[in-house]
């Protein structure tokens, strides 16, 4: 779902003294019935990797669907993940795509037909992702290192987990 994405995008990593992001995979691990996200990560040219696909909203969502977010980091980029106690707030998906929309317009342009300010219950539909790059300009500097960061979101809704979503980016110097 869009509010899986852009949650996603909103807590990236910061782009400062040379480290970059760049997404390595998105993986889509429970909640196809409900929201099928068709998203992978492909090559944009020789140095960028950019996400592209459709994700499918199959019903309307309201604020009684929660999201929660869980961040590991790799320092040696060699997928031994340590999880990083950081406490971000849960939100639901109404107020969360209020936050974006108000916070995040230059990320919100490049997920076409995506909910509108104000929409609730967000409504069935698709919501189609063109090559967007990691937004890295709005990530924490706490999170200036380089290595492979994984982020894993969790979408509750009456107390039953019912979306789940993994994404990599490794952060280099460039």
């Amino acid at each position: 779902m869009t509010i899986i994405l852009l949650f996603l995008l909103g807590c990236s990593f910061f782009s400062a003294f040379g480290v970059k992001l760049h997404y390595d995979s998105f993986e889509q691990v429970i909640g196809q019935d409900v929201c099928f996200c068709d998203i992978r990560v492909r090559k944009f040219n020789r140095t960028t990797a950019v996400l592209n696909g459709t994700i499918y909203l199959y019903n309307e969502f309201d604020n009684n669907l929660i999201f929660s977010l869980d961040v590991y980091y790799s320092r040696l980029g060699n997928q031994q993940y340590n999880h990083l106690p950081i406490k971000l707030p849960t939100s639901g998906l109404c107020d969360f795509m209020d936050n974006i929309n108000k916070f995040y317009p230059e990320v919100v342009k490049y997920f076409i037909n995506s909910p509108p300010a104000g929409e609730c219950p967000v409504k069935r539909r698709e919501i189609h992702v063109l090559d967007l790059e990691y937004p890295s300009h709005i990530i924490p500097t706490v999170f200036q290192r380089k290595g492979l960061w994984k982020t894993v979101v969790h979408g509750w809704q009456d107390g039953n987990e019912v979306i789940q979503y993994t994404t990599i980016a490794k952060a280099t110097d460039d």
